[in-house]
């Protein structure tokens, strides 16, 4: 039993599921015979014939490395290409040498079996067989087989048709928020407000307009002028036009200006926020800075009444009928848009479930990785120190993390193996002028929020991806047409809030349910 151990460690890199980084050293092309694909299990499995050449060429690649990297008794190790094999298999042992040579082998003759497979491939390729065996059965200067096993992109093996009629789900409707269509008058108030000029004597007021000079600059301990800002134009300049809202703009400037007339100056102090988020978003983070600013004139700003005449500001001959009814057509669209995801979604589930292929474990560890990379990198955005960040970021903190999210890993992958297996047999595709569309507006929005960063836009990755999504909502389409589609209503705030026992009727005046 101990030297099976030994064996086992000697050639962990060869027969674990993991490789190592590639460190190609023969470039001849193998290929694969008795090849059997598992579709339950999703893998294949085949076998390299290796000739002697490579077999010999592998374990003398193998003694060479070795006489290179340890120290071989009675040897310099600047001389490590005159050490015969020999004398290397001696120093480290003959097993440790075949470990290695298969390992080269498996780098590169398995490599180009699966090239000539024409399948894709997730994860590592392991050796079948017994350790002991295999390392039994190879002999440098001889022919070998190599049996091996990988994981391939599962294909989809349903339990049973997804389009039999059978196929049902429950969706609940995205419910109508009066609220939001209220905000969305409020704002075309708030664009197409009526503005004039304010009394010479007129205090500035809350929801005014005034039209100021902003000079800024850094500022020492004392408040004194210390230099110029690391920017200017976003946060100075001459006849800027500012409505009093306190809270926007620069901190504390609004808040200055309310209670102040025409022809008036103030300085204000500005500490800019030193969190990472802030510094992301604002190049000012940290700095502390003064700003002079010169009221050159107040403006009273009111809003219009809901009526035609206001309407008719927007569009010549808009009622405010109509201008309500698009109002209704532009949110009841967004709502209907968000009822119409969760059908998808709803569909996708149902459709996973009726597969029985075996999703590689390697699919759903990759996968997972990726979800484990994007909330690391939001949770960083959003303040979380390195210290917390660091413990989570090992091993042990990702294998809980895999723990918690990998039934919906599973679902998610099983879900889009199923849309991609429909949109095959049914040869749905997605359409290549909306992928230039989408691609269009995807490049606008990395000029606009990722350029910045410094990253690369991925357009292969890109392409892809709205490829994709733009296939699966047309796959998904198809299915909702074909299958049994249940709508609730969905739950006010109080209502959720009762249904989990709430007493909403003594809640705190601070507590606000939605």
């Amino acid at each position: 039993m101990a030297r099976r151990v030994v064996l086992l460690a000697a050639s962990a890199a060869a027969f674990a599921p993991s490789a190592p980084q590639r460190r190609p050293v023969l470039n001849l092309r193998a290929t694969a015979t008795d090849v059997e694909t598992d579709k339950e299990e999703s893998c294949v499995s085949f076998t390299v014939p290796v000739p002697a050449s490579l077999t010999k060429a592998a374990y003398k690649t193998a003694a060479g490395e070795m006489a290179q990297t340890r120290e071989i008794p009675g040897w310099r190790q600047k001389d490590w290409k005159k050490v015969p094999i020999g004398v290397v298999a001696g120093a480290v042992g003959a097993q440790t040498l075949k470990s290695l040579a298969i390992e080269k082998l498996t780098e590169t003759e398995v490599h180009s079996a699966i090239t000539g497979l024409g399948v894709e491939v997730v994860g590592q390729a392991q050796l079948v067989g017994d350790v002991e065996k295999i390392m039994e059965d190879f002999t440098p200067g001889e022919p070998w087989d190599m049996r091996v096993k990988i994981d391939i992109w599962p294909e989809a093996v349903w339990s049973q048709p997804w389009d039999d009629g059978t196929l049902a789900v429950e969706v609940e409707r995205e419910a109508k928020d009066q609220s939001t269509r209220d905000k969305a008058l409020e704002a075309l108030r708030e664009r197409y407000c009526d503005i004039e000029d304010a009394p010479a004597d007129h205090v500035a007021r809350e929801g005014d307009v005034a039209m100021v000079d902003i000079d800024g600059y850094l500022r020492d301990e004392n408040g004194n002028r210390a230099g110029e800002l690391p920017i200017q134009g976003a946060v100075g300049g001459d006849d800027l036009e500012l409505i009093l809202e306190p809270g926007k703009f620069l901190p504390g400037v609004v808040e200055a200006l309310i209670g102040k007339k025409a022809g008036e100056k103030v300085t204000v102090p500005v500490d800019f926020p030193e969190s990472r988020q802030y510094r992301e978003e604002q190049p000012l983070a940290g700095v502390k800075a003064g700003f002079d600013v010169t009221i050159n004139a107040v403006r009273l700003r009111s809003l219009p009444e809901l009526n035609d005449a206001f309407a008719g500001k927007i569009r010549p001959g808009l009622t405010l009928d109509e201008l309500k009814q698009e109002v209704e057509n532009t949110v009841g669209g967004q709502e209907e848009d968000k009822t119409t995801d969760t059908v998808h979604k709803e569909l996708e589930k149902a459709l996973a479930e009726r597969l029985t292929s075996t999703l590689p474990e390697a699919l759903v560890v990759e996968s997972a990785k990726q979800r484990f990379a994007v909330m690391l990198a939001e949770m960083r955005n959003s303040g979380t120190d390195d210290a917390a960040l660091k413990q989570m970021i090992s091993p042990e903190g990702f294998q809980k993390y895999l723990k918690v999210v990998r039934p919906k890993v599973v679902t998610e992958l099983r879900g889009k193996l199923a849309v991609e297996s429909i949109g095959r047999a049914i040869d749905i595709k997605a359409d290549e002028q909306q992928v230039e569309e989408q691609m269009e507006l995807v490049k606008r929005q990395y000029e606009q929020q990722e350029a910045d960063s410094g990253a690369a836009f991925n357009e292969e990755k890109a392409r892809e991806k709205v490829t994709y999504e733009l296939q699966r909502v047309a796959v998904l389409d198809k299915v909702r047409d074909q299958a049994k589609i249940t709508y609730v209503d969905a739950l006010t705030p109080e209502e959720t809030a009762r249904k989990m026992g709430i007493d909403v009727d003594n809640l705190p005046p601070e507590v606000q349910l939605g």
